[in-house]
């Protein structure tokens, strides 16, 4: 894919004193504001694969604007400072992990009330399965699902996210209560646009091609890592382009959603560079198909100790989201992650 977009990778990552020494002799900048972590290469992210990795202290002019924004905070989105976990509350008969565990409204009630005393700062509740395969259901039909548990969980003491592409569907979530919208589909219906600008709430792009019924046919990239950022980048700027403020705008990468397992484990890998998009993050990886593959198919419950080690770039955004669906080992990896840093 062609672009004319400068992507920077913050590399070569120096932690605590080490990185507050480094930033002061001026061979290092803090990453994304955070003085006990700094970053003292980078590379640019093109169609080449083998780009030079340079220092940061001689870098080319044209890049020092690139890598003063990669020194700053990203917006907040209008949500708490982090970083925050993201509890999955799937209100399905069919989602992947737990299809069918919380599709009694009181079983997800209850669920999510377990969640923010495990510590999530956000609950995310999907009425839609959207694992590879899955059927499309009418918007109708998925509110039905989901009104009455953003109607209960509304004062729970966590923000309450909406898990949907559909414009109906976000319309009236909103009026039921939640705060934010996760639309996997990047502002795929027509309308979305126009309802999320409207509620100037903060609003998950995910990257995705295809459909859930077609994805794994666009399973096809020429750079996976400048091919996503790229297109995440043009679903920025229509956001914009529609009245959405950058500000509320929180980028997923999609993993899972039309990608193999190296697309995923690359973009895991090259996590950083998303943070020259300008926007939060957010990383879900929580008990994906490619863990999964990573264990030869062996049967196992959850995933959950590789859904952590997955997570663990995600680690040096700071207040990035992670959205999982077992809260408390997140949080307890968080915890652990930021006593050691």
């Amino acid at each position: 894919m062609t672009q004319n977009k400068l992507f920077l990778e913050p590399l070569a990552f120096l932690y605590d004193d080490i990185a507050t020494q480094a930033i002061q002799e001026k061979k290092a900048y803090p990453f994304l504001g955070q003085q006990r972590l700094a970053f003292s290469m980078v590379r640019q992210v093109n169609d080449c694969l083998h780009n030079s990795i340079i220092p940061v202290n001689g870098c080319p002019k044209i890049w020092h604007s690139k890598i003063q924004q990669l020194s700053l905070p990203l917006p907040m989105a209008g949500l708490p400072d982090g970083p925050l976990v993201m509890g999955i509350l799937n209100v399905t008969p069919d989602s992947f992990s737990d299809g069918g565990k919380h599709y009694n409204c009181s079983d997800a009630v209850r669920a999510g009330h377990q969640m923010v005393k495990d510590g999530a700062a956000i609950i995310d509740i999907g009425g839609e399965s959207t694992r590879p395969g899955s059927q499309a259901i009418a918007a109708q039909e998925e509110c039905g699902r989901i009104l009455p548990v953003i109607q209960q969980l509304r004062g729970c003491g966590a923000l309450i996210s909406v898990d949907t592409r559909h414009a109906y569907t976000m319309r009236y979530a909103l009026e039921a209560g939640a705060d934010i919208i996760n639309d996997i589909s990047a502002l795929e219906d027509p309308e979305s646009a126009q309802v999320i600008a409207q509620a100037q709430c903060p609003v998950i792009l995910m990257h995705m091609r295809g459909t859930p019924q077609t994805m794994v046919e666009y399973a096809s990239y020429d750079h996976i890592v400048l091919d996503v950022l790229s297109e995440l980048s043009k679903k920025i700027e229509i956001a914009e382009h529609a009245g959405i403020c950058r500000d509320q705008i929180i980028i997923d990468p999609g993993i899972g959603f039309a990608k193999n397992q190296q697309h995923n484990l690359l973009l895991i890998k090259h996590l950083s560079v998303f943070s020259s998009l300008g926007c939060r993050l957010l990383l879900a990886v929580s008990r994906k198909r490619f863990i999964r593959e990573i264990m030869n198919n062996m049967h196992c419950d959850h995933y959950d100790w590789g859904t952590v080690v997955s997570s663990l770039p995600f680690m040096l955004f700071g207040n990035g989201i992670i959205r999982v669906h077992n809260v408390p080992a997140m949080v307890q990896s968080i915890k652990v992650w930021q006593a050691l840093h």
